[in-house]
């Protein structure tokens, strides 16, 4: 009984918008974009002058990505969760499609010597970025059909089929190349795997097995060569360690407090990619080791927050919605460590941005549209906990009551007619 009048009196205190909007969530992305708005400008001013004639470019198609961005994620969150779980399946085919189309010459943009963009005249699509969320969607859906099946059998066949997804999905990426997208998708699919009742002997072996097949991959080719240049970057400061060498002295010169908004030294032409995959390198010289301890904390909040959510979303027995938003804050949780990571020389090159802060109209949008998703996680959470509020409630029953006059109307139409 008391129990019920608790949820009585949480399902009636706070405002509608404040129940169904986790503001925590809110407040820590609202603050990374207006960081990331600001410190993007600053990074690119110097190379779109040069390029492009005008200081604002880059900043310009920045925000129309963010406006984009928030309409559709709007819609996104109008839409439950539940639609999401019978599109997760069918949506993957159409993200592999796209990955096999970006490889073609008529479709596929090259840049730099990959192949990542579909040319939709004045922007371009990354589907890597796509294939993230739509993979996330398909493990949340999969762990909900076969997850007792992967806990509990003693086959390997329940392991067998998200392993194949996603080993293909990795060997298109691969081929473009992207491997930074490899290694965050992979990460993600792993520790969902783990949640969903993997056994750790099984994870283990999955765990050394992706990191001997890893390897071989890391060391061919041009990546060789930057792992051999991150192994003693100062040797190779004019060659493959050149970036590295570059961002550690954007980070070195910072300090304290930082040189100051638009005062960075090495995005003037000293630092490739400075307003993208090198973008935390520039943010620690203007603002510090005060700054990136802001920056930190900030996507530590978003993480922790996608966690929570996951965690209520669990206690509701909604699983698949818990599963989405543990896989979105594995997913944006890997690929800010590994960018921070790559830019403080912990980790060797890898072509990744900073979710919300790196310049990228593909990245931006489509991390966008997750949180919209975690936002929709939260209140079907909500709901299934607490029950629509009142004011919610009469709109359901104002809008029932509306389709039923229209249905009656039309019955008595028809009646009329014969």
């Amino acid at each position: 009984m008391v129990k019920n009048m608790f949820e009585n009196y949480c399902s009636n205190f706070q405002p509608s918008w404040q129940r169904y909007i986790d503001r925590g969530l809110l407040l820590s992305v609202t603050l990374l974009m207006g960081l990331g708005l600001v410190i993007m400008m600053s990074a690119s001013i110097a190379v779109a002058e040069k390029n492009f004639g005008n200081i604002y470019f880059f900043f310009n198609r920045q925000l129309v990505f963010l406006c984009i961005g928030l309409v559709v994620a709007y819609f996104v969150y109008r839409i439950k969760t539940s639609f999401w779980q019978r599109m997760g399946a069918k949506l993957l085919p159409v993200v592999m499609l796209l990955l096999v189309a970006v490889l073609l010459p008529v479709i596929g943009k090259e840049v730099n010597g990959s192949h990542r963009w579909i040319n939709l005249g004045p922007f371009s699509l990354q589907v890597s970025e796509m294939a993230k969320l739509i993979m996330i969607m398909y493990m949340a859906g999969y762990l909900v059909r076969h997850g007792k099946e992967l806990a509990h059998s003693s086959s390997y066949k329940p392991l067998f089929i998200p392993l194949f997804v996603l080993g293909v999905t990795d060997a298109l990426l691969m081929l473009e190349p992207d491997f930074g997208s490899v290694v965050v998708l992979t990460a993600t699919g792993i520790a969902l795997l783990y949640l969903g009742g993997l056994k750790l002997t099984r994870l283990a072996f999955l765990f050394f097995g992706a990191i001997a097949v890893m390897i071989p991959l890391v060391m061919m080719g041009y990546r060789g060569a930057r792992v051999t240049a991150f192994l003693d970057p100062w040797s190779h400061a004019s060659g493959k360690a050149y970036q590295t060498v570059h961002a550690l002295m954007a980070i070195g010169d910072g300090g304290w407090f930082g040189a100051g908004l638009g005062a960075s030294v090495q995005k003037l032409f000293y630092l490739p990619e400075a307003h993208n995959d090198f973008i935390f390198a520039v943010l620690a010289e203007e603002t510090g080791f005060i700054g990136i301890m802001v920056t930190l904390f900030l996507y530590a909040w978003l993480v922790q927050r996608a966690f929570v959510i996951g965690f209520r979303a669990d206690r509701a027995k909604l699983n698949f919605a818990a599963y989405l938003a543990y896989g979105i804050g594995f997913w944006i949780g890997f690929q800010v460590l590994f960018h921070i990571g790559v830019n403080l020389a912990l980790l060797p090159p890898k072509g990744l941005t900073l979710p919300f802060i790196s310049y990228g109209g593909s990245s931006l949008l489509v991390t966008i549209i997750a949180i919209a998703l975690l936002m929709r996680v939260h209140r079907d959470t909500q709901i299934a906990l607490f029950g629509l509020s009142d004011k919610e409630a009469q709109k359901l029953k104002n809008k029932m009551f509306k389709k039923a006059a229209t249905r009656k109307k039309v019955n008595s139409g028809a009646s009329y007619a014969r």
